[in-house]
């Protein structure tokens, strides 16, 4: 695909700001869009990635058009002789089927925004025609702005650590075709993406009589810090005991420690919780005991180093395309 050459990048390389932390994304998104086949793509927050996103659908239908020839020439879609093309695949899209399109939504408000730089890169790249560009606030858009299909992929770009990104996630995932899938950029690298997550993995076993929580503490020093110090420090303030945990949120008194990466590393602290309410309500009050009695050092923002990505399974049925074992 277009990704490995040369003009691409260069087009694409002005899109690139250190402080979006997209660098992997890019490559990444692209081959995730080169193996799932989306049709239907919306991107929350353009710039670098948007134009991975873009390529990888119009790779994915120059593909599909040289399978349709190739199924329609003499020797067909074999390889040694065996049939790779399957008959499912193209009853699905159809020979007459809608052209991709990526749907980006980006208020072009960011200090360290590339997403203006979008449009003009697909112009350059001849791939404008599948992509559909809409200023404005995500958080006050409707999903039916793009239509009323459904979407195969949808790509949320560092919104995650505003407090009403639960809310259009959830509106979102409902836009979402059984079997799409949704990705999520920088998950695990502030409190408010962490507790999302905690509270997704806890309604999956909402049975259970606890919830399984872990509380995550960033170290810049930790050749220096007492782990056993800090953990102590943190669990024996009154805050934690006076403030509305005692009795919902039960720590085990087991810790690691973990790497976050460009030298830094975090305390985890293992708890478990009678509720969400109560895991996510320590969690603010441990994010205050730690940034107003403990943490003393500055350090600048690392990358959005991380990113969650999930399929919408309600009823669904994976198709299967061979008969080999």
């Amino acid at each position: 695909g277009a990704l490995y050459d040369p003009a691409f990048l260069r087009v694409v390389s002005p899109l690139y700001d250190m402080h979006m932390g997209c660098e992997n994304m890019g490559p990444l998104l692209y081959s995730l869009v080169r193996f799932l086949k989306p049709k239907r793509v919306l991107e929350i927050g353009a710039g670098l990635t948007s134009i991975f996103l873009l390529q990888a659908l119009v790779d994915n239908e120059k593909e599909e058009e040289a399978m349709r020839r190739m199924r329609g020439g003499e020797g067909g879609c074999k390889c040694e002789g065996v049939e790779w093309s399957v008959d499912g695949y193209f009853e699905e899209k159809g020979a007459g089927g809608k052209e991709a399109m990526l749907h980006i939504v980006d208020n072009m408000e960011h200090e360290a925004t590339t997403a203006h730089l979008v449009m003009d890169a697909a112009k350059t790249l001849g791939i404008s025609r599948h992509l559909n560009v809409v200023v404005a606030d995500c958080y006050e858009l409707e999903p039916g702005a793009f239509g009323d299909e459904e979407l195969d992929f949808v790509w949320l770009d560092g919104i995650s650590t505003d407090e009403r990104f639960e809310g259009l996630y959830k509106k979102y995932w409902k836009n979402l075709k059984c079997g799409g899938h949704a990705a999520v950029h920088s998950t695990l690298t502030n409190t408010t993406s962490k507790a999302w997550l905690s509270k997704i993995h806890s309604e999956r076993s909402a049975e259970a009589s606890k919830v399984a929580v872990d509380f995550h503490v960033k170290i810049y020093d930790p050749e220096e810090t007492d782990l056993e110090t800090l953990a102590g420090n943190i669990l024996g303030s009154p805050k934690v005991g006076g403030g509305g945990c005692e009795g919902n949120v039960e720590f085990t008194g087991k810790y690691r420690l973990e790497e976050v990466g460009y030298g830094i590393k975090k305390l985890v602290l293992a708890a478990t919780a009678d509720s969400v309410e109560a895991g996510e309500n320590t969690a603010e009050i441990i994010a205050e005991i730690w940034e107003a009695d403990i943490q003393s050092v500055d350090v600048e923002e690392t990358r959005q180093n991380s990113f969650t990505i999930m399929q919408k399974r309600e009823g669904y049925i994976e198709n299967t395309y061979s008969w080999s074992p």
